[in-house]
């Protein structure tokens, strides 16, 4: 029997002591800008930092002794509503004075495609507009 699922998070950890204030305040401030993902404060600790991702998934980052190491490949997606977000979001990205690993735009001839770029977290994001799935998703 099948059952419906859903993704709700996505976990990763950072070496003991990141998740300091400044830290915080700087994924929460950039990610909150381009994607409006904020603190879940409820789930808040020390050593944990739990941002909410759209209405039903959520990214937990924690601090471990023994934290995760990336070696590019490794990174969560998410759609945008329409090819133009996926452009915009690209050139807004390409123009921040951040230090963002930004990879190409790559874009079919009806507009779908992707980019990931690195920032701040562990992993990588990818962005993606699949007219299909989007339309899937919205609402």
């Amino acid at each position: 029997m099948r059952v419906p699922s859903q993704l709700s998070h996505v976990a990763m950890s950072v070496p003991e002591g990141t998740l300091t204030g400044a830290y915080r305040a700087e994924v929460l401030s950039f990610y909150g800008g381009i994607f409006g993902w904020s603190e879940m404060e409820s789930l808040r600790r020390p050593d944990r930092l739990t941002i909410a991702v759209g209405r039903s998934s959520y990214i937990n980052i924690r601090e471990r002794r023994d934290s995760m190491v990336c070696h590019g490949y490794e990174h969560f997606g998410i759609l945008v509503g329409s090819a133009e977000d996926l452009r915009r979001l690209w050139t807004e990205l390409s123009n921040e004075q951040h230090d963002i690993e930004l990879e190409p735009l790559a874009v079919s001839d009806v507009g779908e495609g992707s980019f990931r770029f690195r920032h701040l977290l562990p992993m990588a994001v990818e962005v993606q507009y699949y007219a299909a799935l989007s339309a899937a998703t919205a609402g």
